[in-house]
């Protein structure tokens, strides 16, 4: 097998339930059933990670390469893509979705160079890719930068028809945008020559991105990038110059212009919508495609892949966690067997399995390096579990712990565990409260907020909460100044999350709070529990760990090493106590 023959792996997928957030949200009425299987592809050392949606047991004559947005849009628009491939699949199209090298789960670091050459090369494979599964027309849709990269590359990779939802007309003002949306590295942190390195939201764009990325223009492209083209644009009709170019050069142009696509390409994941009328534009713009034949088999590769990470080897793994469904990548160290307790990533605010800016994918893949296993997962209704009624996940919601309980047995009974469950905020309460009724090894929460109670607002803004608070939280002050809530716990009255905690501890398994300096989880802990928390560390039935620097969301990528750190010792001492590994 040649370094750039596709690499394919995955068995396939149980067919994923109606991935719209509502029904409103999914305007294509399912007449075809589908399926959704992962591929790795391009480069046998370097693979990309694909999501091929197609309908179930038939061939596909026609292909769509779906390429996301790049930076923090990438998790916002995540959901719209993923119903868009599942719409695409019920009129009879086989849609990958595909995540740059890099990005995602692909193989490949934020800091790796050539970062803008190396997104269009992993369009170009899953193109290959796409061809060697049989498609006979190849359409590339992008979003953002995705079609930006359609529309300069639709005409070298012989594509039959292009979709640009909203692309980035100007490197150059892109390139600018992203210079006032983020913040500087610490040159003593930089280790790109020149420096300037810029990172959004945890998504890292070095001085030489940058410079890629201002080099960039969709104006003036000489030629068709395809016989036809649709351009989604805004209502101010911002692409209807090139709309124009597009026409002067031959093609066949619808152009859309339609409100609501900042639904989904600039909002959070958590407050992120699929604007319908984009998906049904793309669909009825393709039309439905001929299945009649029968699936032709495919050879498909090993199941397991091995990732050059930092210089060394590691594998990965795609599963399905039966019976639920629950979709899972296993990454563990290559060439020898993992050590100790594995590490369960879960779904943190309502990001995917990547994790804040693909913080899960590096931490996953650094664990490896030390000789761990961690596996990511993602909740029934989040990233590219099946939605069982549940989509669109959002943060705090209740099934997030029966659903943290089935995760946790699914592992258990192919052999994975012993396990640790990992959250961020939201998933930290979460597992917080399912380590409450399944025995693990221990369980690690990063930032929990124990002031969220059952039955309080979901809230999922955090100017919303603390308006909420603002009143219970000058409460809170003023009882810790006057020794209120020290008093009160001495006599026995003890407030909800207290009680929580001291259950917490009868579990007698190894308990972890993680914060950040100055968080708000960790200042509730301090001035409303502050006396049952000392008690409690006190005779370490739970721990209480601040790690300096870092912020909430792990956004402060060039930190992320102290919080790899702090789990991987976590973890030598849950695997040392009493039933454990050690």
């Amino acid at each position: 097998m040649s370094a750039r023959e596709p690499v394919t792996a995955g068995p396939p997928f149980r067919p994923v339930d109606d991935p719209g957030a509502s029904s409103a949200s999914d305007p294509v009425p399912e007449s075809t059933p589908t399926s959704a299987e992962p591929i790795w592809f391009g480069d046998r050392q370097r693979p990309s990670l694909g999501w091929l949606s197609r309908p179930s047991g038939r061939a596909f004559r026609s292909g769509v390469l779906i390429a996301p947005p790049v930076g923090y849009p990438y998790w916002g628009s995540h959901r719209t893509l993923r119903v868009m491939a599942e719409a695409m699949a019920r009129a009879g199209h086989g849609a990958l979705r595909v995540d740059y090298d890099g990005t995602g789960d692909s193989a490949g670091d934020q800091w790796d160079p050539d970062r803008v050459q190396a997104w269009r090369r992993t369009v170009a494979d899953g193109a290959a890719l796409l061809r060697d599964l049989g498609a006979e027309t190849l359409t590339i849709a992008g979003a953002r930068l995705g079609a930006t990269i359609a529309l300069l590359d639709g005409h070298t990779l012989e594509a039959d028809g292009v979709i640009a939802w909203m692309p980035v007309l100007s490197g150059r003002r892109y390139a600018k945008e992203l210079l006032l949306l983020s913040e500087p590295l610490p040159e003593e942190h930089d280790p790109i020559d020149p420096p300037g390195t810029r990172v959004v939201a945890g998504n890292v764009f070095t001085s030489q991105t940058l410079a890629d990325l201002r080099a960039l223009r969709v104006q003036d492209l000489g030629r068709s990038p395809a016989r036809r083209v649709l351009v989604l644009d805004d209502p101010a009709g911002a692409a209807a110059e090139l709309v124009s170019e597009l026409r002067h050069g031959g093609a066949e142009v619808a152009h859309e212009l339609l409100p609501g696509g900042e639904l989904a390409l600039e909002r959070a994941p958590e407050h992120a919508v699929v604007p319908a009328a984009h998906v049904r534009a793309v669909v009825d713009w393709l039309g439905a495609s001929d299945t009649a034949r029968p699936l032709p088999a495919v050879t498909a590769g090993s199941p397991r892949v091995t990732i050059d990470w930092r210089g060394r080897g590691i594998e990965e793994e795609v599963i399905e966690l039966a019976p639920e469904g629950h979709v899972a990548i296993v990454t563990a160290p290559s060439g020898a067997p993992a050590r100790g307790a594995t590490l369960v990533l879960l779904n943190p605010g309502s990001e995917t399995h990547v994790g804040p800016g693909r913080a899960w994918v590096e931490l996953a893949r650094d664990l490896a390096l030390a000789g761990r296993r961690a596996v990511r997962v993602d909740f029934l209704g989040w990233g590219e579990s099946p939605d069982s009624g549940r989509a669109p996940g959002r943060p705090y919601d209740q099934v997030g712990v029966a659903d943290t309980i089935s995760i946790l047995q699914e592992l258990e009974a192919i052999g994975v565990g012993p396990l640790v469950p990992f959250g961020l905020c939201a998933s930290a309460w979460i597992v917080l409260r399912a380590a409450l009724e399944a025995r693990t090894a221990g369980v690690i929460a990063l930032n929990p907020q124990l002031y969220w109670q059952p039955g309080d607002p979901v809230e999922i803004d955090w100017d919303l909460v603390r308006a909420r608070r603002a009143e219970e939280i000058r409460r809170i002050e003023r009882g810790a100044r006057i020794g209120a809530w020290s008093l009160l716990d001495a006599v026995g009255h003890r407030p909800p999350a207290a009680r929580w905690l001291e259950r917490l501890a009868g579990t007698e398994m190894p308990v972890h709070l993680l914060f950040r300096e100055g968080d708000d989880g960790l200042k509730f802990l301090r001035e409303r529990l502050g006396r049952r928390v000392a008690r409690l560390t006190g005779r370490n039935a739970i721990e209480l760990t601040v790690v300096p620097g870092i912020d909430h969301a792990l956004h402060l990528t060039w930190l992320r090493p102290r919080m790899t750190r702090a789990i991987l010792d976590l973890l030598d001492r849950i695997d040392a106590a009493p039933g454990g590994e050690g």
